[in-house]
């Protein structure tokens, strides 16, 4: 069951969305890291993972979209795709908040505890994206 936003046959989603991944797990590695270091550029190259990965996950989910409403789902899968979805919109919601908050003080606690948030919400997202595909077969053509 593949949906629309295919390139050369590939879903496009699945392509994208180890970048996002890596910048919002790369920032809190940073934020750990700077716990340990205290170096000015630790937080600062946090606060640009943060910004970089919701960019990136933005256009993730913009072929995340179309494959959502192009793809015939049993109501289970669909059901898992959903949360999926929920899940991740929230999870980018929170790092732009982050963000936000990293951009004034790239130490302040409330943005590293929302890049701790985020990175929980992705984990979830995560779990759910592998149900869509391992047990769903989302994206596999046969």
């Amino acid at each position: 069951m593949q949906g629309k936003a295919t390139f050369g046959g590939h879903p496009i989603h699945p392509i994208l969305i180890p970048y996002p991944i890596a910048f919002f797990g790369g920032s809190l590695i940073c934020y750990i890291v700077d716990y340990f270091a205290r170096d000015t550029f630790w937080p600062q190259m946090g606060t640009w993972l943060v910004a970089f990965g919701v960019v990136g996950a933005l256009v993730a989910a913009l072929f995340g979209f179309i494959d959502y409403f192009t793809i015939a789902m049993p109501p289970g899968t669909h059901n898992v795709a959903t949360k999926h979805m929920l899940v991740n919109l929230l999870a980018v919601v929170v790092f732009a908040i982050a963000f936000f908050v990293l951009w004034g003080d790239n130490v302040a606690t409330l943005g590293i505890a929302l890049v701790i948030v985020g990175n929980i919400l992705l984990a979830i997202s995560g779990y759910l994206g592998g149900e869509m595909v391992y047990r769903g077969h989302l994206g596999v053509k046969d």
